[in-house]
């Protein structure tokens, strides 16, 4: 004690600081952990021509040229279609870079997250369309609809193929 009956304040002031910058410390740690993600993922649809409708996933998202971020790798279905054109679907596969495998991408996006990019980029080049359906192709559309709305859960029945008559001489 002090005299006059004062109390030293000095050894709980340096106890609080150091609680209080051990708070804060945590508190930066948690924010940079929870809010950094410096990968920055992108997928580009593009068409030629340009101005076709595109469905991502079997979802309607926009017209090309398309851009969209993603957060998860994977394979995801492009298709597109514009009047007058054969419509184009197809398979991609968005496989990570090596910054984007682990370890590698903790590192690359929570400990040191230096804005890495990302981009993937799918173009697809539009065919005109040959015209109407002719008869012929018709009938084979039809006949092939029937067999499958009589189709059971395991597919569709196989029927023998009638015989074709002999050629004639």
């Amino acid at each position: 004690m002090r005299p006059g009956g004062a109390r030293s304040r000095r050894g709980t002031d340096g106890g609080r600081r150091g609680a209080h910058a051990l708070r804060l410390a945590l508190l930066a740690l948690a924010l940079s952990v929870t809010t950094s993600c410096a990968a920055r993922r992108e997928l580009v649809i593009l068409s030629e021509p340009s101005g076709a409708q595109v469905r991502l996933d079997n979802q309607v998202v926009g017209w090309t040229p398309y851009t969209t971020t993603f957060e998860a790798y994977g394979t995801r279905r492009v298709t597109l279609y514009r009047e007058g054109y054969r419509s184009q679907s197809m398979l991609v596969d968005l496989n990570p870079p090596w910054f984007g495998v682990f370890p590698f991408d903790v590192f690359s996006e929570v400990v040191v997250p230096v804005g890495w990019q990302d981009r993937h980029v799918v173009e697809l080049h539009l065919e005109p369309e040959s015209g109407e359906v002719t008869e012929p192709d018709l009938e084979v559309v039809l006949r092939r609809a029937e067999t499958l709305r009589m189709a059971t859960p395991e597919g569709p029945l196989r029927t023998p193929r009638p015989a074709e008559p002999p050629p004639k001489d």
